[in-house]
């Protein structure tokens, strides 16, 4: 025999709650948490997503690095100018998302060009960072809905 409840009603108000406007909410938590963390293992630590070195500086590129006042380490941390990783943001995408990434072309551009240069993803998450991302979108969703 069924057993009447309000479960319905709790769906209806939940699905009421998962608009557009929360999973921007919650997208914009989770990039912004991020932020961060990704700029500096890439443009201070060059830890590319995997856990290994982004890769190494050539001789050549190593003296060129000097003139800006650059350590002589030959650790890759895509930072000369430091005008990448001041760009380096959170950037809407799409309509409902949020994502990080940068303001100019250029930039991006070398960001593309970077990871096909050293042959493996340096932009893309690395599993800590995936589970910083999860934990902050549970806690934006719970905020979300129970407000």
């Amino acid at each position: 025999m069924p057993v009447t409840t309000n479960i319905d009603a709790i769906i209806n108000n939940l699905e009421a709650k998962l608009n557009d406007a929360t999973k921007q909410f919650v997208m914009l938590e989770v990039a912004t948490a991020l932020l961060a963390p990704v700029k500096s293992r890439i443009h201070n630590d060059g830890v590319a997503s995997d856990g290994s070195e982004i890769g190494t500086y050539t001789n050549a590129y190593l003296k060129e690095r000097q003139k800006y006042n650059r350590t002589g380490d030959r650790k890759v941390v895509l930072s000369l100018t430091r005008q990448m990783e001041n760009d380096f943001s959170v950037q809407a995408v799409g309509n409902n998302s949020y994502g990080l990434g940068y303001n100019n072309a250029e930039n991006y551009n070398k960001a593309k060009w970077n990871d096909n240069r050293f042959g493996h993803i340096v932009f893309a998450l690395t599993k800590e960072e995936e589970t910083i991302a999860t934990q902050i979108a549970k806690e934006a969703f719970i905020n979300a809905i129970t407000k």
